[in-house]
């Protein structure tokens, strides 16, 4: 009986260690490259990703104000600018 709470904790302390490293990609990516595969599988990943990455927006807020550079060169695009002018469509992702 006491091996299962020692197991329990052990699970539960890896558990807390996993999420807190979620929260700053850089910690957990250096976490993950020492970590064998199976750990995934054993783990609720999935969930504690979505907590500890969440954010602090919810359904039906609006974005948070940002200025990126514009791809062409020329300048930056502020966000505010087309807020109540139009839609605006953000694609993160890579096409290469």
């Amino acid at each position: 009986m006491t091996f299962l709470y020692f197991a329990a904790l052990a699970y539960l302390i890896c558990c807390a260690v996993l999420a807190a490293a979620m929260r700053d990609p850089d910690t957990f990516s250096t976490l993950v490259r020492y970590l064998p595969g199976p750990t995934f599988v054993l783990f609720p990943v999935r969930s504690l990703w979505t907590r500890a990455r969440g954010g602090e927006l919810a359904v039906g807020d609006p974005a948070p104000d940002f200025t990126l550079p514009r791809m062409a060169g020329g300048g930056t695009v502020t966000l505010s600018t087309f807020r109540g002018k139009r839609p605006v469509l953000l694609v993160f992702g890579s096409y290469t």
